[in-house]
């Protein structure tokens, strides 16, 4: 069977235009798809809490990673070299950092909506 999941944009930087920063908009955005799911249970793979947790910051303060736990996947570049703070970061310690407070990962929100936090 075929399933969908969803997630939204981590931003690199401020300002970026296809975030959809926290508020009425993401918040009724969010709520559509919790009743997606709920009409649709075996095929909207996302749980209430898990979606629930994209209305607002559950990641971290700036691009640090507070109650996600990033520690929980070991996220390779093509290189073998380890990417920070998590999958969607640079092994160059010198890249740009995914803004954690702005996270819309759906691997990482999982976790923490099944408890399993950060550090």
């Amino acid at each position: 069977m075929n399933k969908i999941g969803f997630q939204f944009h981590t931003p690199f930087i401020k300002n970026d235009p296809l975030w959809m920063p926290f508020g009425d908009k993401r918040t009724k955005v969010v709520d559509n798809l919790i009743s997606l799911r709920k009409k649709y249970p075996h095929f909207v793979i996302n749980g209430e809490k898990q979606l629930s947790l994209m209305k607002g910051n559950w990641g971290g303060i700036g691009t640090t990673p507070i109650q996600c736990p990033s520690w929980a996947m070991l996220s390779l570049d093509h290189m073998g070299r380890i990417k920070q703070p998590c999958c969607i970061g640079s092994a160059d310690s010198k890249g740009l950092k995914p803004i954690c407070e702005e996270c819309g990962l759906g691997c990482y929100s999982v976790l923490v909506a099944n408890g399993i936090k950060g550090n």
